[in-house]
């Protein structure tokens, strides 16, 4: 077992050197382990020690919703998000070989990560003692880290604000008289399979072996029981892929789960990504030979492989959250405390709490309420209850938004439309929306999509031109406008709107 150098902070005043809040903020349901994993563990000291040139600091406030369940408000500082961006495009004006070696590094983590997660599934935790159970939650919590801490450098890559980095630093480098609009759509275009992409290209192929026709999804499942070829494939598909709609939490799909997602292509005639992705690589090859500038090359080239990361990032979490559920279930039954208590944890603390049995209730229990978090490159801290009033102030990070009736963002996909607003941070919490609803979430994931087909437009606060909102939106023809910041603080369910996707304006009108 690794000793944990990582140094607790003393208790101090945390007031960040940040008047114009210029935040990069993720706001989603989630837990202080997993942020502390993510964030502050991987992005900020795992991240450092690797790379001097990294993310100075990061911060979380969270808390229990009116609902009951955990909400987070995670802030990078965006001047360093920045500072860091303009490092790898300076650097790419000449070639790749300095990010091409981070990637590798990344490749490498990744690869190894998802090993841990392979044997992780031989494993019967329950059967475990409680040395090796802590044992394997730290294998699989420390193989996470290692990638993350260059997973999380894509976030520089992101963007905040009224303006995309990716389509201004496209356009610069045009040459004169060149269509802009579709140029930037050809280039940004996703040439990568994501790894929901991946998994919908899998099931496209057994969908290509199934001729008939059914009535209803019943008459379907019933066929392909009897399909001595369909059935078993289906079950190899559910056995790759059980994790694939984990998020901060843990759902395990069947393969009676995969035969509706399978229905659903059937019913809504979906193209075959493979070759919608070779055809975006095809003309975006084809553009750039046509142009002819290595640095508007290098950098199309870096954006996806930064795109890549920032995606398997995301599915090594939802892998882990599988495997972090099965054991701090086990943990919980074994400490007479329960799974919520556990998510409220961090990494320092779990040996303590599981192997020791040194557990203060009183403290875990504020935690859950609300907790603030924080690190730096040389140690964290973690408040709650009287502390985090005393040490945290919420006015020093966000700035006062009353009486504000317009906000800003990047058009995504072009559009004018008027509608009321609901807004939407877990998407597993609503199955549909009302007519004329325009959604509004912090960044969607691949979870959202049915929500966002039913939209008659799409808000977010996160995201840039390569984002999940602005790919989507366009595939759908639906206005969208990202990168607001502050759409869910500004907007309340049921306001209505005006999206000027032309602009990326948003205005409230009532």
């Amino acid at each position: 077992m690794k000793k944990f150098n990582y140094k607790l902070l003393k208790s101090h005043k945390i007031k960040p050197n940040n008047p114009q809040f210029k935040w990069l903020e993720k706001n989603y349901p989630g837990f202080l382990h997993t942020i502390f994993m993510q964030g502050i563990h991987a992005g900020v000291y795992e991240m450092n020690k690797l790379y001097p040139f990294g993310f100075k600091a990061g911060y979380s406030f969270n808390s229990q919703n009116k609902r009951g369940n955990l909400e987070l408000d995670w802030l990078w500082d965006l001047r360093g998000l920045t500072r860091v961006r303009h490092i790898f495009i300076s650097k790419a004006k000449q070639n790749l070989n300095f990010f091409n070696k981070i990637y590798k590094q990344w490749q490498k983590d990744c690869l190894d990560n998802f090993k841990v997660y392979q044997q992780a599934e031989k494993i019967n935790f329950t059967s475990l003692k409680d040395k090796d159970l802590y044992n394997w939650y730290e294998k699989l919590y420390l193989a996470n880290i290692r990638q993350g801490r260059t997973g999380y450098l894509a976030d520089c890559f992101l963007t905040v604000g009224s303006e995309d980095w990716l389509s201004n630093f496209i356009k610069s480098r045009l040459p004169e008289k060149s269509d802009l609009t579709k140029a930037v759509a050809i280039l940004t275009a996703p040439a990568v399979a994501s790894y929901t992409n991946e998994e919908a290209i899998d099931l496209f192929k057994i969908k290509n072996s199934l001729n008939d026709r059914w009535r209803n999804f019943n008459q379907f499942l019933n066929y392909l029981k009897l399909n001595k070829k369909s059935w078993p494939a289906l079950a190899k598909h559910a056995a790759k892929y059980y994790w694939i709609e984990n998020n901060y939490f843990a759902r395990i799909l069947k393969p009676d789960d995969f035969a509706q997602r399978l229905y659903q292509q059937f019913l809504t005639n979906q193209p075959n990504l493979a070759e919608v992705l070779s055809l975006n690589s095809k003309n975006k090859k084809k553009l750039l030979k046509k142009i002819n500038d290595r640095w508007l090359d290098n950098v199309i080239k870096m954006s996806e492989s930064m795109t890549h990361m920032q995606d398997y990032r995301k599915c090594a979490l939802v892998r882990f959250s599988h495997f972090l559920a099965l054991i701090f279930k086990e943990m919980a039954k074994r400490t007479n405390l329960t799974l919520f208590d556990y998510y409220n944890l961090i990494f320092p603390e779990i040996s303590g709490v599981f192997l020791k049995r040194i557990i203060d209730q009183e403290k875990i229990t504020a935690r859950i309420k609300e907790n603030f978090v924080y690190g730096n490159p040389q140690g964290f801290i973690v408040y709650e209850g009287s502390d985090l009033k005393k040490f945290a102030d919420k006015k020093d990070f966000f700035p006062n938004l009353n009486n504000i009736a317009k906000i800003t963002g990047v058009p995504a996909c072009a559009g004018l439309v008027k509608g009321r607003v609901k807004i939407v941070k877990d998407a597993h919490q609503i199955s549909s929306l009302g007519k004329n609803t325009v959604l509004v979430t912090n960044n969607t994931t691949p979870e959202f999509v049915p929500l966002m087909k039913q939209a008659i437009a799409i808000i977010t606060e996160q995201g840039g031109i390569t984002c999940h909102a602005a790919i989507v939106s366009r595939e759908l023809g639906i206005p969208c406008v990202i990168g607001t910041k502050i759409a869910t603080q500004v907007l309340k369910d049921g306001d209505l709107v005006e999206v000027d996707a032309n602009r990326g304006i948003v205005k409230k009108l009532t």
